[in-house]
């Protein structure tokens, strides 16, 4: 996901992709809601992950299963380290705030983005006859 897309620019790719939606049949249509309304991710609920938990379980409730490893074994080596009296697994900890803050901030996004390109792909499935 990127941070830098305007919001606006991401406006624009849901509304055109709401308008190709219409454009379905009505069966169509009822399957893509059908699905989408199983795929989607509540933004505020991302945003509450992301704010309210260590160790990134907010990359599980968007499937970045890969990421959610990474962090969370970064975040026990760091403890690990500090506990044990290592100042210098204080910047692996540090680095892991730094790349964190960004999600935190631009939670509400990342999450329409993810929506968007669920909604996107389940929009070409549909369309493509799947």
């Amino acid at each position: 996901m990127r941070f830098t897309q305007p919001i606006e620019a991401l406006e624009a790719q849901e509304t055109e992709l709401k308008q190709q939606v219409n454009g379905l049949t009505q069966s169509q249509k009822k399957r893509f809601f059908a699905e989408q309304s199983r795929q989607l991710k509540d933004p505020d609920t991302y945003a509450a992950l992301n704010w309210g938990f260590l160790g990134g379980i907010h990359h599980l409730y968007l499937r970045k299963y890969g990421l959610f490893v990474v962090e969370c074994v970064l975040l026990v080596i760091a403890i690990i380290g500090l506990v044990l009296n290592q100042p210098y697994f204080g910047l692996i900890l540090a680095g892991l705030v730094l790349f964190e803050l960004p999600q935190l901030f631009f939670a509400q996004k990342i999450a329409r983005q993810y929506n968007y390109h669920v909604s996107r792909e389940i929009f070409e499935h549909i369309r493509r006859g799947g």
